[in-house]
């Protein structure tokens, strides 16, 4: 079992739905924390699992999948904003109350990749923006 964090491409995911397709507000803390993975990399995740040998892996234990580095909601915004398609939108406004509304999870994954003998391609979303703009 494979429990994905939040799949994300350029034009897919949390970011832009925040920054494009939303209603200029989050429900959320702008400091509250999300796990993200590239669909790519999710991809690949599966692949690896399907074609372990490891008995380990085979009998039914939940895999945590992420690019190991999460980032807080407006992080994940002003990353978007190295990318052409989001460069001209603006940071919506966040409407979590820092004292009343959770943090968010944050999981460590790499006793998943070690066990699946897998990393992701994409270290992190901003490491694929970075890699998104200068591909284009």
């Amino acid at each position: 079992i494979l429990r994905l964090a939040g799949l994300y491409t350029l034009e897919r995911g949390a970011h832009n739905y925040w920054l494009v397709r939303g209603n200029g507000q989050v429900a959320g803390r702008p400091d509250g924390m999300i796990n993200l993975l590239h669909y790519d990399d999710a991809a690949g995740a599966v692949l690896a699992a399907l074609t372990t040998d490891d008995v380990a892996v085979q009998g039914g234990r939940v895999f945590l999948i992420s690019d190991g580095n999460p980032l807080t909601r407006q992080q994940i915004c002003e990353s978007s904003f190295q990318s052409d398609m989001y460069r001209d939108t603006t940071l919506p406004t966040f409407l979590g109350d820092a004292m009343k509304d959770p943090m968010g999870k944050i999981y460590d994954g790499s006793a998943s990749n070690q066990a699946l003998q897998w990393e992701p391609r994409y270290p992190s979303f901003d490491d694929f923006m970075k890699a998104a703009v200068s591909s284009s």
